[in-house]
């Protein structure tokens, strides 16, 4: 059997037209996400049981259901309640609000990653919890936080395919279109898939220049000697 790459000529702009969806799906969930994850993980570090209690079990709900489920459960579930959403809204929520759980435990761990005395230090400086947050443990974390991010920003591309379940014509259902026109699924799966891999790819190069960009701050925080600690005399 003979690979017909006239197929692909063809109905290139339907495969195009997929991976912008896919993209722009992809882009914003990986940009909302890690946003309602910081706040869900602040939430789990909060001193309120409540309050760790609740994100908590978004954090469970998320992570032990599968996407597919939840996607459903939004996409049958708000119109019941008489709440119509166009399908690639639905999806997009359904994606930030399931990769928010991840992104949650993965800023979670990097806050924890960071020694206890650096936020000690800061507010025996005098700032505030925000304050030493967002200038002492944010900094430090991100060195944590890129690697399990890029794993995640990767199944995000790839979670973003079951939306072709509720028919949001991204790269997946772009595919199933063009196999529907032609019968042909092998020359058109298998140019899914390089088109898949070249953007996973390129999210994971981003990721590792990210990273390759902190290592020598990393590196200088290693080596840089430990603040003298003036003791308290009673």
């Amino acid at each position: 059997m003979s690979f017909d790459y006239s197929i692909i000529v063809t109905y290139w702009p339907i495969i195009v037209k997929g991976i912008g969806f896919t993209i722009a799906l992809s882009a914003l969930a990986i940009l909302v996400a890690p946003v309602l994850g910081t706040a869900i993980a602040m939430a789990r570090l909060s001193r309120i049981r409540a309050v760790r209690a609740i994100a908590g079990t978004y954090v469970e709900i998320g992570r032990n259901l599968p996407f597919m489920v939840i996607l459903f459960l939004f996409f049958f579930g708000l119109p019941a309640y008489g709440i119509r959403l166009p399908e690639f809204v639905v999806g997009l929520t359904a994606l930030c609000l399931y990769t928010a759980a991840y992104f949650a435990e993965i800023i979670r761990g990097a806050i924890l990653s960071v020694a206890k005395g650096q936020m000690e230090s800061a507010r025996a400086c005098g700032m505030s919890r925000f304050q030493a947050l967002r200038h002492v443990i944010f900094p430090q974390m991100m060195s944590y936080f890129l690697p399990p991010a890029t794993s995640q920003a990767i199944m995000v591309v790839k979670d973003s395919s079951i939306l072709s379940a509720i028919t949001v014509t991204e790269l997946t259902m772009a595919g199933q279109i063009i196999q529907g026109y032609t019968y042909s699924p092998i020359e058109v799966f298998v140019t899914v898939s390089i088109c898949y891999w070249v953007i996973c790819t390129t999210v994971s190069r981003v990721g590792s220049k990210l990273e390759a960009a902190l290592q020598p701050i990393r590196r200088r925080r290693a080596t840089a000697p430990e603040p003298l600690r003036v003791p308290h005399h009673a």
